[in-house]
């Protein structure tokens, strides 16, 4: 399946105890439930209390099984940025012009937005939440930075000068901005879908 019709619904696969007395909880669907309340949220926008309530658990039960509200967030954003990173890449390498290319990244892009619901982007809901002097903008950005240069690239091995390719970049990186939003409001994959066709006309 090429990366433009991605469904971009695979969960993180969790390793489940085999031996000993059974959790409680499933820790693993807990991490899916955090991901869905982080993307849609922020990590501001939800306490530990919510997350409790959502996994059924008590606050010594989710501390013993999570560490922190912080370490959650972090555990689920790289399995967040390891499957879009993953998604992504595939999208930019199989670019056969700039066209192709934008095309190919924002398809992406919503297949991955509008998954569990249409939570949107966990990286650009955090990152847009998060105050300037926060030290996890700087990796947030770093996430987006990898993205954009993978692009910047892969349009330059395409023949595009460098103005035009930053360009070019700018043009997409606010469009997945767009889509995000649009995708967290309730617009459906076929909707933003065609919203990405008349973008790339």
């Amino acid at each position: 399946m090429s990366a433009t019709q991605i469904s971009a619904t695979e969960e993180p696969t969790c390793q489940r105890p085999t031996r000993g007395r059974p959790r409680a909880f499933d820790a693993c669907a807990g991490r899916q439930l955090a991901a869905r309340r982080f993307a849609r949220d922020g990590f501001e926008g939800v306490c530990v209390a919510d997350l409790c309530a959502e996994m059924g658990i008590n606050p010594p039960s989710f501390y013993a099984a999570f560490g922190s509200k912080e370490a959650l967030f972090r555990d689920v954003l790289a399995e967040y940025v390891a499957m879009t990173s993953k998604a992504y890449a595939e999208a930019i390498e199989g670019a056969n012009t700039p066209r192709d290319l934008r095309h190919r990244v924002l398809r992406t892009a919503v297949g991955l937005f509008t998954r569990d619901g249409g939570v949107g982007c966990m990286v650009l809901a955090n990152l847009m939440q998060k105050g300037g002097g926060d030290p996890m903008v700087a990796y947030l950005q770093s996430i987006l930075d990898a993205l954009n240069d993978a692009m910047l690239t892969r349009l330059q091995a395409l023949g595009l000068p460098l103005p035009e390719a930053e360009a070019l970049v700018r043009t997409v990186a606010v469009a997945m901005l767009g889509l995000s939003a649009a995708a967290r409001s309730g617009m459906d994959r076929a909707a933003l879908d065609q919203v990405v066709d008349d973008l790339v006309p």
